[in-house]
């Protein structure tokens, strides 16, 4: 089984960099949508001068203490808003209204509030990551099956034990697949988050390849970016595997609310 999946992921990845090379020559202009074979040798050279790793390091501490901060205060307010109808009544209507403005949108907000230092940078991540985990796990607690609940309170337990016991378990998995959506949406969110006077950063490369029309080394950098949210995800879900496999029934289906 093993083998297998690795064969299906490396016929998926030759297949995408099949129909990349062949689509750049066929329906694109190779000096715009550059080929394979030139990003792997601008990544080569920006790895072996150390540009790269200056642009992965700033990206990655921003996405890490924003992902942070964003699943700290989102579990906690879509647990509360699972918990108690008048949080749902209250917060959801703002809630609804909020996720519907990009991370892009938010920028100008964030240099207003925060300045051009790193702490406007870090809100636009927290603004991108917190809105899926809020809504994932307040289905997830709202969710819990009542009959859990009333077999828990027949046995003599308390109202910590429930929340600890059945509450808390019966949400993680709704929980895990809003912080695997919010991993995602932060990547995203350091582009806009990099916009703001930044000057090292994947995002910041990107950008900057752009403006300076260095089209190898913003598809190198576009490439760079998906590859480390891969790779992030993948070593979330492993470690959630290994450490909360006894609450990840339902983690395979992708069970979440968006």
């Amino acid at each position: 089984m093993k083998y297998q999946r690795l064969s299906i992921l490396a016929l998926s990845a030759a297949a995408f960099i099949g129909v990349w090379w062949i689509s750049t020559y066929v329906y694109f202009n190779p000096k715009i949508v550059v080929p394979p074979n030139l990003v792997a040798e601008t990544l080569w050279e920006i790895t072996r001068n150390g540009e790269l790793f200056e642009h992965v390091w700033a990206s990655a501490r921003r996405v890490v203490v924003g992902y942070v901060i964003g699943a700290v205060f989102g579990i906690g307010l879509g647990t509360i808003i699972g918990l108690y109808r008048i949080a749902e009544e209250l917060l959801e209507p703002p809630l609804q209204f909020v996720r519907n403005i990009t991370p892009v949108a938010i920028v100008p907000l964030a240099i207003n509030l925060f300045g051009l230092d790193e702490g406007s940078k870090y809100a636009v991540i927290v603004y991108s990551t917190i809105i899926p985990i809020i809504f994932n796990t307040a289905g997830g607690v709202g969710g819990t099956p009542q009959i859990r609940i009333r077999a828990a309170m027949c046995l003599g337990a308390g109202q910590a034990d429930i929340f600890f016991r059945i509450v808390v378990p019966s949400a993680w998995p709704f929980i895990v697949t809003g912080l695997r959506i919010a991993l995602g949406f932060a990547f995203m969110g350091v582009v806009a988050a990099e916009m703001i006077a930044a000057d090292e950063g994947v995002g910041f490369m990107i950008m900057q390849s752009r403006n300076m029309f260095l089209p190898a080394q913003m598809f190198a950098g576009i490439f760079l970016l998906g590859m480390i949210g891969v790779g992030t995800d993948r070593l979330i879900r492993f470690a959630l595997d290994r450490l909360m496999s006894r609450y990840m029934m339902t983690l395979n289906s992708d069970v979440g609310v968006t």
